[in-house]
């Protein structure tokens, strides 16, 4: 479910047109309102209504066209035009609009950058706008404005903020906006997938869908069956799959949402290669890999030419079977320089923007203290002591006023690089200087290992024994980890009871050892001081670098691999990465580097 809300933020259909918000009441005003609505509900009718307001602009205000080009923008993201939505809404912008609808411009601004992959773009948009939107009194246009924020977060993969906004708009929004709230259960289920809560993710999907129903949110629930076949997807339930996928597919064909569409495609080839239903797998794979090269479809295509190389090697065509993981490895390569540029993007614009706005509040604050010298100045002709009180007092103002900056940086770039829950680095900090770290140690020709531990029988610790302590549990394993961590070992909290530590400079056999100290700690742990008694293990898997990796991706999918091994061999043990265990372990063939098409389908006819 890589894209699901991607785009999201773009159905957060305009909380800003209210009444209130609309001074004119003429037949413009309620044609607009019209069209509005069947943005919602009634696709073809949006459609002919901006055809013919389109027909009529110059009878328009000025503040009327720029609703309709916004109202406009809101149709083009639905066909995924995402340069005619920057045009557009530009247009919207050089007609001076309210700072309402102005807010609004500015958010679906940002959602357009981010589907062209320009997040840098997309993060100064909303950087701009961030002021904009605490000045704001409706409370309704505030939980859209932070409901696009957190679309923002999920793009950038930061998912802690993506949960934090969403629940205040979730608070927000109960009892006053059915709409924003549907919306606000949507993300939240959003963010139990991408951290792989699999049960609690088909909970909110569930919840989000049945409220977006009763409330006639036909898009939501689209997209919340979509979760929700996702879901079944990753728990290997094809046949459920298939049921809420192909009504999700429905749902979006009454909107030609065609991104969401060609979502849907990649995800029933995957769900049809499970049912062993070849033929459908096919096509709809097909469908996915005849769309135009563009960074709109990579996860699409990511999952398709997976697919359709599992198809070729089950009908021993391998040369073809070749051919599409090749495809698939660029792909995956590809994405993941994405997310790199993602996660820079965001982190130069989350202390970029911060630095400028304290700066600006500080050189504000020495224009303040210069008029309060220059009156000083005038004073100290009639009074040399006050002035010389007045002055003291400005530079002690002054030395508070740096101190309490000093402070706020530290606790921003705190936020900005630690898991909340644990205080450990987070998965984009960490995954970061994992990737600097690498890429040095490979020119230096020095080896880098992975470990990937799980908490074993996590889930049933907190359904035993409740949250508070599987939060304990997760506390003290960091802590014991850390204190068994060498200087150079960058530890992470990669999603729930799962966490990665990275080991520069260290080869196969010393990771080893390392991992088995860390395995031993953990077994050792006392949970009595949790309030309840209960053994407490966990389940390594330990990979390190060869001459083939070029990313630490690989590294860290054999790492996982390893881990799976030992949990499905008796938990609390190390494994340490070997080809066999791959091979026994990976639902598909890996080309191998530097193989040709012959030689893979020769090993292939072999091993497989």
């Amino acid at each position: 479910m890589s894209n699901l809300v991607r785009f999201f933020a773009t159905f957060i259909i305009i909380t800003a047109f209210s009444p209130a918000v609309m001074a004119i009441t003429d037949v413009y005003q309620e044609r607009l309102d019209k069209l509005e609505f069947a943005l919602k509900s009634n696709p073809e009718l949006a459609l002919t209504l901006i055809d013919e307001l389109v027909s009529e602009q110059t009878e328009l205000t000025s503040e009327q066209h720029s609703r309709l080009l916004v109202l406009q923008s809101v149709q083009q993201i639905y066909s995924a035009n995402f340069e005619a939505v920057i045009t557009t809404l530009k247009r919207a912008e050089r007609l001076n609009p309210p700072k309402t609808l102005l807010n609004s411009i500015y958010l679906y601004q940002a959602s357009a950058y981010l589907g062209l992959h320009e997040y840098q773009q997309a993060l100064d948009v909303m950087s701009k706008n961030l002021s904009r939107i605490e000045e704001i009194e409706d409370t309704e246009i505030k939980i859209s404005s932070y409901l696009r924020l957190v679309n923002l977060y999920l793009d950038l993969q930061a998912y802690s903020e993506m949960s934090r906004y969403a629940e205040l708009a979730l608070t927000l929004s109960h009892g006053k906006s059915a709409k924003n709230e549907c919306y606000s259960l949507l993300y939240l289920a959003v963010v139990e997938l991408k951290i792989q809560n699999l049960e609690m993710a088909e909970s909110r999907f569930k919840n989000s869908r049945d409220f977006c129903q009763l409330n006639n949110l036909p898009v939501i629930v689209a997209m919340s069956n979509k979760g929700l076949g996702d879901v079944a997807i990753k728990q290997g339930n094809y046949a459920v799959a298939e049921n809420h996928l192909l009504q999700a597919l429905e749902e979006y064909r009454l909107f030609k949402f065609q991104i969401e569409m060609d979502s849907v495609h990649s995800l029933l080839s995957e769900t049809y290669l499970g049912l062993q239903q070849t033929e459908k797998a096919q096509e709809y794979a097909g469908l996915v890999m005849a769309l135009p090269d563009k960074p709109v479809n990579l996860s699409f295509k990511k999952i398709a030419s997976k697919v359709l190389a599992e198809l070729a090697n089950q009908r021993g065509e391998h040369a073809l079977a070749y051919q599409f993981l090749s495809q698939h490895q660029n792909i995956t390569h590809t994405l993941l320089d994405d997310t790199k540029a993602k996660a820079q993007a965001y982190q130069m614009a989350k202390f970029e923007n911060g630095e400028k706005g304290r700066e600006i509040n500080l050189l504000n604050h020495e224009r303040e203290l210069y008029t309060t010298r220059e009156q000083v100045r005038e004073l100290k002709r009639n009074n040399d002591r006050m002035g010389l009180l007045i002055v003291g007092g400005s530079f002690v103002l002054l030395a508070m006023f740096s101190i309490a900056i000093t402070g706020q940086k530290r606790k921003y770039k705190k936020l900005a690089q630690n898991d909340p829950l644990t205080g450990i680095l987070n998965r984009g900090t960490a995954q970061n200087m994992a990737e600097n770290r690498y890429i040095k140690d490979m020119f230096k020709s020095l080896e880098f290992s992975v470990i990937m531990f799980d908490v074993d029988h996590f889930k049933r610790i907190n359904d035993n024994f409740g949250h508070g302590t599987g939060d304990w549990v997760l506390k003290h394993v960091c802590e014991t980890i850390l204190k068994n961590c060498r200087s150079n070992d960058i530890f992470t909290r990669f999603g729930g009871e799962e966490f990665v530590l990275f080991l520069p400079g260290t080869d196969a056999e010393t990771a080893e050892k390392v991992a088995e100290q860390h395995r031993l700690a953990i077994e050792a742990m006392d949970s009595k001081y949790s309030g309840r008694e209960f053994a407490l293990s966990a389940s390594f898997g330990v990979t390190s670098s060869s001459s083939a990796d070029l990313s630490l991706d690989p590294l860290l999918h054999r790492a996982d691999i390893a881990m799976n091994y030992s949990k499905g061999n008796g938990l609390n043990r190390v494994t340490v990465y070997t080809p066999e265990i791959g091979l026994s372990r990976s639902p598909a063939y890996i080309v191998k580097s530097d193989e040709s098409p012959s030689e893979f389908a020769e090993r292939t006819q072999i091993e497989g």
